[in-house]
């Protein structure tokens, strides 16, 4: 192999280009350093792991030594699982026995475990986790042509120029931050990383001085950002930003948009899962205003379909999507690696309408679900109607909807007063026409999360049984 020549995905348009590429709090790589960086990495690393196509096990954080670990593994062919650091031992150990990988990378270095060739799939390039790093769950498997459809789509309808700076603010081992980082190199825009949180002076000092152009978020993030009035900041550099990874409560939304349309900026809206790579719909930001609880429509190459329970199609009914960014499968163990089968159309679990312009509206999950009093309640629709009762006591801490077959419980994370207690109960009773005996209120300190951002649903059950034990 000629390294001189070796293919860099994302970046090939932009190797000899003395643009930065990567920069952190004291370092910077242009894309020419970056591709050199590469060509030397994957020289040593085959003098280490001389197999053709090896499965390795990753961790990769936001940082410049972990985007070349990156852009190597793939230029090498090899077949990647990506990990976050933050993850335990523990659960690096059930990948280890599950999957058997060859190696594992982190920090600029390839430790080799064994030399035993792995059958895969000629497609396969990519694992990621549907855990975060909260345990060893089943992987979501990833082609290169995967990864390119909708780093592509995604570009299509972005603002991403050359002189772009983002910032990094979402873990690389999440698809959404992953995609980030794809859109980018591949426009031959800089990345920018920081260890600073938005809490710290130094963060936004960094933002307004870089000056960085865009920010992408989960909702918990512009809960945060929200909570330090992020709307009354002069960011004159700030072209757009994003949200995914959630819905994000309406009057979030709401506020956001109005702040992007007074200071010229554009929010997007957007939509998507690990199993469809990262994207699959956004909402264009002129109708955010209009329709801010609305997920819009497909990205290009991509297509929608609503499903009732009987398989047939409808107007309200279960989210199909199918495109090119589609996984190939599931993986969890060795065995699934061999071959794949991908189905035509992705069943995404969300539940949804469509409206007479072709925008789409999340109104739910599958498994979100419970029956009270013999009713059917989607404990997502009783969330938002909680959220905007909230919104109206001017009560902003973060806040969710959990229950069981005996009752709704509504879970607020921040200081109550006990007549906003009683207001909160009052307006839900109202709002839901339940009785009070089926309504439960709980104050906790925070809301869990996983390692996306998204509420950790599963732990905040098992918090609150074991604080009525």
């Amino acid at each position: 192999m000629s390294y001189a020549e070796l293919a860099i995905p994302f970046i090939k348009a932009h190797r000899q280009s003395e643009r930065v590429a990567l920069m952190d709090d004291t370092d910077s790589l242009t894309y020419r350093e970056l591709s050199e960086a590469v060509e030397r990495r994957a020289q040593n690393w085959q003098q280490i792991v001389t197999l053709h196509r090896p499965l390795v096990m990753m961790l990769i954080d936001n940082s410049i030594t972990s985007v070349v670990d990156y852009l190597t593994a793939l230029s090498l062919d090899y077949v990647v699982l990506l990990l976050n650091p933050a993850c335990s031992l523990v659960t690096r150990e059930q990948y280890s026995q599950a999957l058997t990988p060859n190696a594992v990378i982190g920090d600029g270095t390839v430790t080799l475990l064994h030399n035993e060739p792995l059958p895969t799939d000629a497609r396969l390039s990519l694992l990621l986790s549907t855990s975060g790093s909260t345990g060893a769950g089943k992987c979501v498997a990833l082609s290169q042509h995967n990864l390119m459809a909708n780093c592509d789509a995604i570009l299509a309808y972005l603002p991403i120029v050359a002189e772009d700076i983002t910032l990094a603010t979402l873990p690389l081992s999440y698809s959404y931050g992953l995609s980030v980082l794809h859109t980018h190199l591949k426009a031959g825009a800089a990345i920018c990383f920081t260890r600073h949180s938005v809490f710290d002076k130094a963060f936004w000092e960094l933002v307004k001085n870089r000056p960085v152009t865009s920010l992408a978020g989960v909702p918990s993030f512009y809960e945060m950002l929200l909570r330090l009035r992020f709307t009354r900041m002069a960011l004159p550099a700030l072209r757009y930003f994003t949200q995914a990874g959630g819905k994000l409560a309406e009057a979030h939304v709401t506020g956001l948009a109005e702040y992007a349309k007074q200071t010229d900026k554009a929010f997007y809206v957007m939509y998507g899962q690990t199993e469809a790579t990262a994207r699959m719909a956004y909402l264009a930001p002129e109708k955010v205003l209009e329709k801010p609880q609305s997920i819009g429509q497909p990205i290009a190459g991509g297509e929608f379909k609503l499903v009732d329970g009987l398989a047939s199609e409808c107007t309200e009914g279960e989210l199909y999507y199918r495109g090119d960014n589609v996984m190939l499968g599931y993986v969890a163990s060795v065995s699934d690696l061999q071959a794949f089968e991908p189905s035509e159309w992705l069943a995404t679990g969300d539940l949804a309408v469509c409206d007479e312009e072709g925008d789409y509206t999340i109104i739910g999950r599958n498994k979100r679900m419970i029956k009270l009093a013999g009713e059917r309640i989607n404990l997502d629709v009783v969330e938002q109607l909680y959220l905007k009762e909230l919104a109206v006591l001017n009560l902003t801490s973060p806040a969710c909807v959990i229950g069981t077959d005996d009752k709704i419980i509504a879970v607020y994370a921040g200081f109550l007063a006990d007549g906003s207690r009683q207001n909160v109960l009052a307006a839900l009773v109202k709002s839901l026409a339940l009785p009070k005996r089926n309504l439960q209120l709980n104050v906790i300190d925070a809301l869990p999360l996983l390692d996306n951002g998204k509420i950790d649903y599963a732990q905040l059950n098992k918090r609150l049984a074991a604080r009525e034990d």
